[in-house]
């Protein structure tokens, strides 16, 4: 085949990694590197015959993606790398990423070669990093909730004295008890502070979106704001789909969204409230809603509840302090993802806040 050469000499260079080149007419591999032994335990040789048993070992839940991509790729549609997983009783998953190729021969048939790349550790590493971020950022918004609490009480009992003990002159408690109160109010700005610049920070970075199972990257968040749910006297509780459901996120981004809306509810939700998040398939797309049964939001307020600086920030119940960035820094980030966010609320009945985002291909 005189065309291989020219189509597979650059990539053949790179040595480490999986290179490899199929005729779709002949429906055979027609060349394959010795990274194939290395990487994968396979004989070059024995390619075609081994290749059954190799795409038998495909993650069940990547074989209907792989074949959207496979129709693309033989037609030369096919741009964007895409990652994979390989299956081994007993061992962890294997992630390969395929850079893919497309090429027509001079006698009309096809060749499509590509790069496969070993990026196992490099996803275990982004793992270990998204689980890490999500039980930090929900650890943050559970004491910051926590220690508002605590610090606008301290203040309350501050203003209570002050009005109700009476301190004969000269006396320093008047201006103990000030200093109490701006120590308490301050204190409070702080820690919601710090929540708010690691919610912006999130935005400054470059978007990267990964096909993930919705269910397993938003477990980790719910589980640790339900493990904190005794500090915040809430009923705290999540629901995730029995079956894999894929999207295409980046999955810190999207947690900040999650825990930014479950943080709204526990601000406008009394002590012995209820909190639930719920995450289920619908056609095409994946919905997550995030409902409490709090004070709500009036009705004059909801058109303009997504705007910079909304005119419709409150603070929290217990006086933690609004920044009127929270839902529109959400409703971007949403939008990224090419999906949309809304919201169902009734006055002194709670709020419902719904995300949608399209499932991946």
């Amino acid at each position: 085949m005189s065309e291989l050469p020219a189509f597979f000499m650059e990539q053949a260079k790179a040595g480490r990694h999986i290179q490899f080149v199929y005729d779709v007419s002949a429906s055979r591999v027609v060349f394959v590197n010795a990274a194939y032994r290395t990487v994968l335990g396979g004989n070059p040789s024995e390619i075609n015959a081994e290749l059954p048993a190799l795409l038998a070992r495909l993650h069940s839940d990547d074989r209907q993606f792989l074949s959207y991509y496979w129709r693309m790729w033989v037609r030369g549609q096919m741009a964007d790398e895409v990652e994979v997983r390989l299956v081994t009783e007993g061992a962890p998953e294997h992630w390969f990423c395929l850079t893919p190729d497309y090429q027509q021969t001079a006698e009309g048939g096809v060749l499509v070669g590509g790069t496969l790349r070993d990026i196992s550790t490099q996803k275990a590493y982004q793992a270990n990093a998204d689980r890490f971020n999500a039980r930090k950022n929900a650890s943050l918004e559970i004491l910051s909730h926590d220690l508002s609490g605590s610090f606008a009480l301290v203040e309350q009992i501050a203003d209570a004295l002050r009005n109700a003990v009476p301190t004969p002159e000269p006396s320093p408690v008047p201006e103990l008890l000030r200093v109490l109160e701006t120590t308490s109010r301050e204190g409070m700005k702080l820690i919601r502070g710090l929540v708010a610049i690691e919610f912006l920070n999130s935005t400054n970075t470059d978007l990267k979106r990964t096909r993930v199972n919705v269910g397993d990257v938003l477990r980790e968040p719910l589980e640790q704001l339900q493990q904190g749910q005794a500090l915040l006297g809430y009923t705290f509780s999540y629901t995730l789909p029995a079956e894999s459901i894929y999207a295409n996120l980046d999955v810190n981004k999207f947690n900040q969204v999650l825990i930014n809306l479950v943080s709204n509810a526990f601000k406008f939700t009394p002590d012995g409230g209820r909190v639930e998040v719920v995450v289920e398939p619908c056609p095409g797309c994946v919905h997550i809603r995030v409902q409490d049964n709090g004070i709500g939001i009036p009705a004059e307020l909801l058109p303009r509840l997504f705007e910079r600086f909304t005119p419709a920030r409150r603070p929290g119940l217990r006086g933690e302090p609004a920044t009127g960035l929270g839902l529109m820094l959400c409703q971007t980030i949403v939008e990224w993802h090419q999906g949309t966010i809304s919201v169902v609320s009734t006055e002194g009945k709670g709020s419902t806040f719904t995300v949608e985002i399209p499932q991946a291909d």
